[in-house]
């Protein structure tokens, strides 16, 4: 298992235990704000604003992170979260048909959004979310064909994404259950034109960029775009 992978794991199996600490802090001195302590967990469909690319469907990935919330009067919380995502897309592929076709690209991310909880009633039932998100790149893979592992884990595509995330939160007594959207606002794609460096794919000999097909060289456009459902505890 990829060593981040597992640091991953290991953080959300210890945010568990902190997932139900949360203390209206007012009750015991009116001085201090209501904080929240807890865990989120969900699914994201993503996709690629890429031209150059072909066309392709979206991608289903696990997500989650933990979360510390404070309060800051009747409809205003703050949230800062740290989590893990998995974006990119999938693309359509005949087996009849000679080449190395890309099949799908993968993108492992860590995230930390910033986001201001609105609520729009007083119980703070119905809540708006909205806030910018720092996203780094861990790990890329480009799949090949059917190949079960990625042939490329190295890709020209910048490691930082900047982005904004907007969605709908419905705050129940014990769980939270959101749906939104992410947008990276930054342009990822490198210097596609000018690499290609050799990878070993896991087959009998490795393969190099420029192989792939379609060409990969005029990729000059990617953008991110995700779809989130989330249950908050």
């Amino acid at each position: 298992m990829n060593r981040s992978v597992l640091v991953i794991l290991l953080l959300f199996a210890s945010s568990l235990t902190f997932a139900q600490q949360y203390r209206k802090s007012e009750d015991d001195n009116p001085n201090q704000r209501a904080q929240k302590v807890g865990v989120r967990i969900g699914i994201g469909t993503s996709w690629l604003k890429a031209p150059e690319l072909r066309d392709g469907s979206p991608q289903v990935g696990v997500q989650g992170a933990i979360y510390y919330r404070m309060n800051f009067g009747k409809r205003l919380n703050l949230q800062a979260e740290f989590g893990a995502a998995y974006r990119g897309q999938n693309f359509p592929f005949n087996d009849d048909d000679p080449g190395n076709y890309y099949t799908k690209l993968g993108l492992f991310y860590l995230e930390m959004p910033l986001l201001a909880l609105v609520a729009l009633d007083e119980n703070q039932k119905h809540n708006l979310m909205v806030g910018p998100v720092v996203s780094y790149l861990v790990k890329p893979s480009l799949f090949i064909r059917r190949d079960y592992y990625p042939a490329f884990t190295v890709l020209p595509i910048k490691k930082w994404e900047f982005g904004v995330s907007a969605g709908y939160l419905l705050s129940t007594k014990y769980i939270g259950l959101y749906a939104g959207m992410k947008i990276g606002l930054n342009n990822l794609a490198g210097d596609f034109a000018n690499y290609d460096i050799a990878r070993d794919s896991g087959n009998e000999s490795p393969q190099k960029l420029s192989e792939v097909t379609p060409s990969l060289s005029m990729v000059k456009t990617l953008f991110n775009r995700t779809f989130e459902l989330s249950l908050y505890f």
